[in-house]
């Protein structure tokens, strides 16, 4: 079995470099070095907020948006937390797949009407 992991594992991480753009592969190299980062064993997140989590590794000034609030509409496809507020994977892809360098998970335009109708 822990072969067939990190058999999975190696095939995943070449997947993920192969296509990626330079920034977005730069992002992944130096932002999660493991994935026990931010999991414990069996994929469990670390026990601690969402927020917090991501916060550990990137700087507290790189987000210019609110978190823990309501959005003013609930975005479809978009994750909340249990109480319908915005965390940072609302509008990131931690994984690596999103669209740039900083894996957002929509193009950025398309993510902000999604909560923020013009």
């Amino acid at each position: 079995m822990r072969i067939m992991i990190c058999a999975l594992t190696a095939l995943w991480m070449v997947g993920m470099t192969s296509g990626a753009s330079p920034a977005s592969a730069e992002s992944i190299t130096t932002a999660h070095k493991a994935c026990n980062d931010c999991h414990l064993r069996g994929a469990k997140l670390k026990d601690m907020p969402l927020n917090e989590l991501c916060l550990a590794c990137h700087p507290a000034n790189a987000t210019d948006h609110k978190l823990g609030v309501v959005p003013p509409i609930l975005p479809k496809g978009l994750p909340l937390d249990r109480e319908n507020r915005i965390t940072c994977i609302t509008c990131h892809e931690p994984h690596g797949k999103g669209t740039t360098g900083h894996l957002l998970r929509l193009e950025q335009n398309i993510l902000c009407i999604s909560c923020h109708p013009v």
